[in-house]
């Protein structure tokens, strides 16, 4: 009789209907941007590199096709975000000439949305963005959660979400649990079994290296 029970309680899984928007959607492409350190005379330095996220190569402004990008300005995010201090930089946006006299081949990043780095360390491993997909369990591990690779990856079912590596605060974690359960949250790791996860045998979470968050 309890093995019965048992093996019902496992097999039950409510169902609900996930709500909000999808955060990391919307025009453009997302680029992973960081600053320029080189020291030489504006706009040849001075401004960014950027590379498409979970992309091998990018396409630049002018056409070729690079590892990464350099862009004399990126415009349409807060300064402060694209900075030497504020290191690696989630941004939407496309890529286009910078349209500065004498300097026909240079590029821009023109941004419609960014999100900050919630860690200190630098994203290795892909993106995904992260939502609660509405599945409830009586028994653990519970694959309540959905990964979609961006950019036009992969997709996996997780039963947890590991940010402990990544190095976030406190108030930083709990914006990013909310931002789960309302559309969407933008992790960089890697997605990893655990063996002996729960009574429901072996789960799937995402090891985060960074944790991507609005300003």
């Amino acid at each position: 009789m309890r093995a019965a029970w048992s093996t019902a309680l496992l097999a039950v899984v409510v169902v609900l209907a996930p709500g909000g928007s999808a955060g990391a959607q919307g025009s453009g492409t997302l680029y992973l941007v960081r600053p320029d350190p080189r020291l030489c005379p504006s706009p040849l330095c001075g401004g960014a590199w950027v590379r498409r996220v979970n992309h091998a190569v990018t396409r630049c402004a002018d056409g070729s096709v690079q590892r990464e990008c350099y862009v004399a300005r990126v415009s349409g995010v807060p300064e402060k975000l694209t900075s030497a201090r504020a290191g690696s930089t989630l941004v939407r946006g496309r890529l286009v000439p910078a349209g500065l006299d004498g300097f026909p081949g240079l590029g821009a990043l023109a941004a419609t949305a960014a999100w900050r780095p919630a860690g200190p360390r630098p994203p290795t491993g892909t993106t995904f963005r992260v939502r609660d997909n509405g599945v409830r369990c009586v028994t653990t591990p519970c694959f309540s959660l959905t990964a979609q690779a961006v950019e036009g990856g992969g997709r996996a079912t997780l039963s947890g979400l590991d940010l402990t590596r990544a190095g976030v605060t406190r108030r930083d974690e709990a914006q990013a649990w909310r931002a789960v359960t309302r559309g969407g949250l933008l992790v960089t790791g890697t997605v990893r079994r655990v063996p002996r996860a729960g009574p429901a045998g072996t789960g799937r979470a995402l090891r985060a290296t960074q944790v991507w968050l609005r300003p």
